[in-house]
């Protein structure tokens, strides 16, 4: 996760994953006080879940 060299594309596109997954995480409280496994933290990177509380 940490090692950008294995992540498939570009190191831009994993930038980008990597700020997706932030956004999601602090879209909500409870993401905050949630303990996330590696194997977790690794499929949000990888396939992003919707945000838990809708832009406005």
């Amino acid at each position: 996760m940490l090692d950008t060299r294995q992540c498939p594309g570009t190191v831009p596109e994993y930038a980008d994953q990597l700020l997706a997954m932030t956004e999601t995480l602090l879209s909500d409280p409870r993401h905050f006080f949630r303990s996330y496994s590696a194997a977790e933290i690794g499929r949000l990177i990888t396939a992003p879940s919707p945000r838990s509380v809708p832009s406005r």
